[in-house]
């Protein structure tokens, strides 16, 4: 593990700065780079041989069982590094990772300052790399599709800006305090350096993309490359963390569009909201449902949160310690989710939500639970606190964040919420019913366009018969995202089934011993790992809730009584301006 830690400070510099907010260098998107991961992954697999996992913690156990399968896929990532054309993909890309990386840079004295500025310097050096490498591809006939590249081409000039506001600039924070000689001197070092190379580099890659965006095909899918196909097949097995065919998950989501759009129809009716698409659109533009109060989006999550955490708190224990602030994107680019979560780091263990309120406006307040119980509570914000939370586990577990787990407990999450809700409104469940067909859609768009041949056509009329959203949003959301990022949009639905199935399985083992709290309690303990991993530690637990262990002494208050620890002792919630 430490090596792996060690290792991890120059192959994933994003996930080092989480760690101890110190980088050493930025993504490297070159074949040397993966080689090199390759070379390491085959090291750490003999050494994990070496292991006598008999003499393991269970913990422990679950780390090895983790650790293998990391390796496993990185030893195998250079055989389709040349189909791999995905490092401009907007809001995923190579470039953004270093926007976050540079951004989480603390510069509190004139060495870390000289080292901000020669990471700013680099950045010019990777948008030469990615250029290299593109035009390499295209030597081999692989290329961005024509609607993929003219995204791409659009976010790489995005960035492109004077140093005030470029992302690549100095830190919002450090820009209030410009009062010494050596901040005077560091700022103007970065604007000379993004001036200077930081923006012509930026400004040569999108060239080359718009040179090659002519021979580019307007057909979707990696499964047009050649060797594409098992790519995606290897993708979607890295994504979900599950053994399972484009084919055979294709046809779960088709399923699961059937089943959750039944269950979003009832809900529906309940709410009293029209059937027709068009009708259904035009209601919720209207009271109680439009969203035309932008100050007051933040405010209405933050109440949406507490409430959930009042509701829910009898099965998610514990609520994260740590802060939540709430607020809204500044200067959202066109490829900015509805709402972003900012993951706590050892440097600041503190969570943000950021609303893109720009594009919530043009939705309706139905959308917000789903945001909430998805991406907060009892969602992504419990899962990824209560696991950094969890001292006890290695700093990488801490860390990890796989797509399977995550965003399958994020989908599952609104499940939970809709079966189990005590004060949830009718209205409410059809919204979180609509979030969750929309990860099930996603499922099947995202293997229709990448392992079956499905056009962009195709996936709009499959999208259009079952949301109400804008043919934009549809787009965007749901066909570009599987143009560009492939497999992830299966994570979600195939790893909800996964938590659903493991569930199923307690309770038939368990019995009358099975407690939902429980089982929650212990999947939030683990952490994020890959979901057979999981599945073999509830093993494991399974058979220890059966054959307790005989307890511990009471713990006794002053005067006598069994000490009653509360669990709800206020939230450390605020809103941002």
């Amino acid at each position: 593990m430490e090596d792996h830690w060690r290792f991890l400070q120059t192959s994933r510099p994003e996930l080092a700065a989480r760690g101890n907010g110190i980088v050493t260098s930025l993504p490297d998107p070159a074949l040397d780079r993966a080689k090199k991961d390759a070379q390491f992954a085959r090291a750490a697999l003999a050494a994990l041989d070496e292991v006598l996992v008999d003499a393991l913690t269970e913990d422990d156990y679950v780390t090895w069982l983790s650790l293998r399968w990391e390796m496993e896929a990185m030893a195998g990532w250079p055989a389709f590094h040349w189909t791999n054309a995905f490092h401009f993909s907007p809001g995923h890309s190579v470039l953004d990772r270093t926007i976050a990386i540079l951004k989480s840079q603390p510069i509190s004295d004139p060495g870390a300052a000289q080292w901000y500025v020669s990471l700013v310097s680099r950045v010019s050096d990777l948008a030469r790399i990615l250029g290299a490498e593109y035009a390499e591809r295209a030597r081999r006939d692989i290329r961005l599709s024509r609607p993929v590249a003219e995204r791409a081409i659009a976010h790489i000039r995005e960035f492109i800006a004077p140093p005030a506001i470029s992302p690549f600039g100095l830190p919002q924070e450090f820009n209030a305090a410009l009062d010494t000689a050596w901040q005077s001197q560091f700022a103007r070092q970065v604007g000379d350096v993004i001036v200077q190379h930081v923006n012509p580099s930026l400004g040569s890659l999108a060239e080359l993309l718009e040179g090659e965006r002519d021979r580019a095909p307007d057909t979707l899918g990696l499964a047009r490359f050649p060797g594409g196909a098992a790519h995606y097949a290897t993708l979607l097995r890295y994504r979900t963390t599950l053994e399972i065919t484009p084919e055979d998950a294709h046809t779960f989501g088709l399923r699961e569009v059937a089943r959750i759009a039944s269950l979003a129809a009832a809900a529906r009716r309940e709410a009293a909201l029209p059937v027709s698409r068009d009708s259904l659109r035009a209601a919720l533009r209207g009271e109680p449902f439009a969203l035309d109060e932008r100050n007051s989006i933040p405010e209405r999550v933050a109440q949406l949160y507490e409430a959930a955490v009042r509701d829910m708190d009898s099965l998610f224990r514990p609520v994260p310690s740590m802060a939540l602030s709430i607020g809204m994107t500044t200067a959202p680019s066109s490829a900015s989710p509805l709402a972003t979560y900012d993951a706590p780091t050892f440097t600041r263990p503190s969570a943000g939500y950021l609303l893109n309120t720009e594009q919530l406006l043009r939705k309706s307040a139905l959308t917000l639970p789903g945001l909430v119980a998805g991406d907060l509570m009892p969602g992504l914000h419990l899962q990824q606190g209560a696991q950094f939370e969890n001292a006890g586990l290695p700093v990488i577990r801490r860390l990890w964040n796989h797509d399977g787990f995550v965003a399958g407990w994020q989908m599952y999450a609104l499940e939970v919420t809709d079966s189990l809700s005590k004060t949830i409104a009718p209205w409410q469940r059809f919204g979180l019913r609509l979030r969750e067909l929309s990860a099930a859609c996603g499922l099947v768009v995202d293997t229709g366009i990448n392992a079956l041949g499905w056009t962009r056509a195709d996936a709009l009329n499959f999208l259009r018969a079952y949301l109400p959203d804008d043919d934009a949003d549809l787009d965007r959301d749901f066909i570009m995202q599987a143009a560009e990022s492939p497999g992830r949009l299966s994570a979600a639905t195939l790893g909800a089934r996964e938590f659903r199935g493991l569930r199923r399985w307690a309770m038939h083992e368990l019995g009358d011993r099975f407690s939902l709290a429980a089982f929650h309690r212990e999947i939030l303990r683990v952490g994020s790992v890959p979901l057979p991993v999981l599945g073999s530690h509830l093993e494991r637990w399974i058979w220890e809730q059966n054959h307790p262990a005989p307890p511990p002494a009471a713990v006794h208050g002053q005067d006598g009584r069994d000490a009653v620890f509360p669990f709800f002792f206020g939230l450390r919630l605020r809103l941002l301006p």
